[in-house]
């Protein structure tokens, strides 16, 4: 009997071992969005929000010196719009308006860089009437033709928007928001605002759609911008273009959810699909709000937590580590109790 005994007791030893190890050997986990609400209220300090109200009323930008005021509204910051609103409305006044508008949109749409909402708007409304592509590949090309460095992502992306241009014209508008996110992209690469992983991947996704070597040897040929766009057409595989058909639109999506000037500003924090993924849903959940969280709360807004996966394969092994500390325990205890 007494051998039977420690017979059970080391059966009970050994599966309190093996459940335990299956037990802690689970790491399965969930990735889980940052609580932003939470983020908010632990790391950021009414002070820092009026800092950034004043900051915008200072750099002539109402706009986000109102995002940020909304922000403060929703999130219960000692901010009041009253003791901004004599300057503010100061900015928005219809001759100050009017000036922004005007010079922002026309920089804009002849240079295609910018920095406010006019500024953009007239930078993609030269893309969407290809003007913008073709003098930003006649650009590139003028370095190419003198041996200077060439940027290839934005070849790639003006190529791109130059065939979906063409495509937009015959599929009366349907691939807008394809083009729209792809000059929105352009645009935040001319401005320096995109990291270099996400760089990799638009042109890992651009380079199937727009051959950037076959367009710069075609454009040998050709002297003027409709030579050019010509030469990008037929650098253009309009079947080829579903993976970044798939970025473009989360872009347009975000550039819809907050708004067009903001959504520059927002791919910087940008460096994979699931970034942008993530971002997207932010924007969709935040509205104009996003650009504020962001720069508040930096990359973290968008990251996640991992969380133990609670499955069934976890609840097994925890009961059956219970079951077997329970017979160890009386095994043990029946032993004892015979000596």
């Amino acid at each position: 009997m007494k051998t039977w005994n420690f017979s059970l007791f080391l059966i009970s030893i050994v599966l309190l071992v093996g459940s335990l190890k299956a037990l802690l050997d689970y790491w399965q986990y969930d990735e889980v969005a940052a609580d932003v609400a939470q983020m908010m209220l632990h790391q950021v300090s009414d002070v820092e929000v009026r800092q950034q109200v004043q900051d915008a009323i200072a750099n002539n930008n109402p706009a986000d010196a109102r995002m940020y005021l909304s922000l403060a509204g929703t999130f219960g910051y000692a901010v009041q719009p009253a003791e901004f609103e004599a300057e503010l409305q100061r900015l928005e006044s219809p001759l100050n308006t009017a000036r922004r508008t005007v010079n922002d949109f026309t920089a804009g749409f002849l240079e295609g860089n910018a920095t406010s909402g006019a500024g953009v708007a007239g930078a993609l409304t030269s893309d969407f009437t290809v003007v913008g592509d073709a003098r930003d590949l006649w650009e590139q090309y003028q370095l190419y033709a003198k041996n200077e460095p060439v940027n290839e992502l934005i070849v790639t992306l003006a190529g791109v928007g130059v065939g979906l241009t063409a495509a937009s014209i015959a599929s009366a508008g349907t691939v807008a928001p394809v083009k729209g996110g792809v000059s929105t992209t352009k645009l935040a690469a001319k401005g320096g605002r995109l990291t270099p992983p996400f760089q990799k991947l638009l042109l890992r996704q651009g380079s199937e759609v727009f051959d950037y070597k076959g367009f710069l040897s075609a454009a040998r040929a050709e002297k003027n911008l409709e030579g050019i766009s010509k030469a990008a057409v037929k650098a253009y595989n309009p079947q080829a273009t579903q993976a970044i058909q798939q970025t473009a639109e989360q872009v347009n999506n975000i550039r819809k959810a907050s708004s067009t000037v903001d959504v520059v500003h927002l791919l910087q924090y940008v460096e994979n699909s699931d970034d942008l993924m993530r971002l997207e849903k932010l924007s969709l959940q935040y509205g104009t709000q996003t650009k504020g969280l962001m720069k508040l709360l930096g990359k973290g807004a968008i990251g996640t937590v991992r969380t133990l996966r609670k499955s069934a394969e976890l609840l097994i092994s925890a009961l059956a580590s219970l079951v077997s500390f329970i017979g160890f325990i009386v095994s043990f205890g029946s032993i004892r109790l015979k000596n």
